[in-house]
C-alpha cells in the first residue's frame, strides 16, 4: 500500500497490516463529484457556442440542471443518501457485534437517511405544499410552503443525529455535526432565502446563486453524513484479508 497516501495508514504489529481510511476516500471522491456536477450545471447554462443546449427546454440542460428532477444530479443525491443509510446501519450492527459503541442511534439515523433518499427520488416533500399553505405558508421565506410541515421531520433528523454525535469518537462526531448543519441549513435556510428572492424578483442571477449554494450544501452534507459512518468503522487489510470492526471512543 502507498505509505504517503493518507487514505492508507501503515501500522506496525504482527503480520502485514494497513488501515484503510475509508472516510477520507469517500470525501475525496464524492466531494469531487459534487464539484464536477455543479460545473456541468454551470456549463450547460452558459454555452454561447451551442445555444440549443442552453435553451430552457433542452434535454441536455435538464439532464444536468440542479433544479430539475429525475436527472443526473437527482440520482447522485439519492445514491449518496441511500449509501449513507446503509453505512449507518452497518455501523450500528458492527457496534452491536463488537459491544463497543451505540447501536440504536446508528440504526435510527440510517433509517432517516434512507427516508431522505426516498424523498429525493419521489419528491415527496413537494407533495406537502397544500398542507404547508393550509398552515400559513406560501409567501416570503415560506414561498415553498412544504418547509412548514417539513420542519417536523427536520427536528427528528436533528435530534437523531445529535443523539448519535455525543456517543461516537471525535472524527465521526465532527463529520456528523458538520454534515447535519449543511444538510439542514441548505434544505431550510438557503431554500427559504432563495425562494423569497424568487418570489420577489423571479428567476435571476441572484436566485441562481442561492439555488447553487443550497444544492451544494445539501449534497456536501449528505456526503459528510456518509463519511461519518465510514469514519466510525475500522477497515484493515491484514495478511491479504479485509477486516471490519467498530471504532469505539477508547480506540479512537
Amino acid at each position: 500500500m502507498p505509505q504517503d497516501d493518507p487514505v492508507w495508514q501503515e501500522t506496525q504489529g504482527e503480520g502485514d497490516e494497513s488501515i484503510v481510511r475509508l472516510d477520507r476516500l469517500v470525501l475525496r471522491v464524492l466531494l469531487l463529484c459534487v464539484i464536477l456536477l455543479v460545473g456541468l450545471h454551470l456549463l450547460v447554462h452558459n454555452l454561447p457556442w451551442a445555444p440549443q443546449f442552453a435553451a430552457p427546454d433542452s434535454q441536455v440542460r435538464l439532464f444536468f440542471d440542479l433544479a430539475s428532477e429525475a436527472n443526473l444530479w437527482a440520482w447522485f443525491n439519492v445514491a449518496v443518501l441511500a449509501a449513507g443509510g446503509v453505512m449507518h446501519l452497518v455501523a450500528g450492527l458492527m457496534a452491536r457485534a463488537n459491544g463497543a459503541g451505540p447501536t440504536w442511534p446508528w440504526l435510527v439515523s440510517g433509517m432517516l437517511l434512507a427516508g431522505l433518499s426516498i424523498d429525493d427520488l419521489t419528491s415527496l416533500h413537494e407533495r406537502l405544499q397544500p398542507l404547508g399553505v393550509h398552515l400559513g405558508g406560501g409567501s416570503g421565506l415560506t414561498y415553498a410552503a412544504w418547509l412548514i410541515p417539513g420542519l417536523f421531520f427536520a427536528a427528528v433528523v436533528i435530534g437523531a443525529v445529535a443523539t448519535l454525535a455525543v456517543r461516537v469518537p471525535t472524527r465521526p462526531r465532527r463529520l456528523l455535526l458538520l454534515g447535519l448543519a449543511l444538510l439542514i441549513g441548505g434544505a431550510f435556510l438557503l431554500e427559504s432565502a432563495g425562494n423569497a428572492v424568487l418570489e420577489a424578483v423571479g428567476p435571476s442571477t441572484r436566485y441562481a446563486v442561492f439555488l447553487i449554494a443550497e444544492e451544494m450544501a445539501e449534497a456536501c452534507g449528505a456526503v459528510l453524513l456518509l463519511a461519518a459512518a465510514c469514519a466510525a468503522l475500522r477497515v484493515a487489510h491484514v495478511n491479504g484479508n479485509l477486516t471490519l470492526s467498530y471504532r469505539s471512543k477508547s480506540t479512537g
